[in-house]
């Protein structure tokens, strides 16, 4: 089964946003085993990494 067109959507973009908006990792709005699903949860991952870095200094 192929994936469906995304409209262009930047999904690490939005992933790398939504912790400010107050989601969770698991509130991924893409089914696992997607592109999209990958591209935000790393989107996801970098935010949270960055937070912890820049808390730290």
């Amino acid at each position: 089964m192929t994936e469906p067109p995304d409209d262009n959507l930047d999904h690490y973009a939005l992933g790398f946003y939504a912790p400010g908006k107050g989601l969770a990792r698991a509130d991924c709005p893409y089914a696992e085993g997607t592109q999209a699903h990958a591209q935000w949860t790393a989107g996801y991952d970098a935010a949270l990494a960055e937070r912890e870095g820049t808390q730290g200094g």
